[in-house]
């Protein structure tokens, strides 16, 4: 039976639907779900941060990739909320994309994971396999992915 659903929110148009969908499916089982999001490590080296400093250069600070994540997070618990679920859960965290999933899906005790099948990957996931693919191959659940 499945009573605890996690759902990856990334932000982009497929994980919404993964959040709809799963939304819907928390619902007709009357599961609990946790809307998790992954930031990517970010660390500039101190000799660059500096240099950008410097030369007066923007440069992206973690703690507004925290902030981004809680905004993503926000619109999914409103979607969660509007799709008629009370028992959600919202938790950002920061580290190698799928296998954060992955883990805390593990330490969740998820009988499902639900992932948008196209994200706001980079080059790098197109040439190695996307997010959701290594999900499926690293989860020891189930892994539904949304289109």
């Amino acid at each position: 039976m499945i009573t605890k659903i996690l759902i990856a929110v990334d932000g982009s148009s497929h994980s919404l639907k993964g959040v709809e969908f799963g939304a819907e499916v928390a619902k007709g089982l009357s599961a609990k779900i946790l809307l998790y999001h992954v930031v990517k490590p970010y660390n500039l080296p101190d000799s660059l941060r500096e240099f950008a400093k410097a030369e007066h250069m923007a440069t992206i600070d973690a703690d507004l990739l925290k902030i981004g994540a809680q905004h993503l997070l926000a619109g999914a618990l409103d979607a969660a909320r509007k799709a008629g679920l009370k028992e959600v859960e919202i938790e950002a965290d920061e580290g190698p994309i799928a296998r954060s999933i992955v883990a805390r899906a593990k330490s969740f005790g998820a009988d499902l994971i639900v992932i948008g099948s196209r994200g706001m990957g980079d080059v790098e996931g197109m040439l190695r396999g996307g997010v959701s693919h290594r999900v499926e191959t690293l989860a020891k659940c189930p892994v539904l992915v949304v289109k």
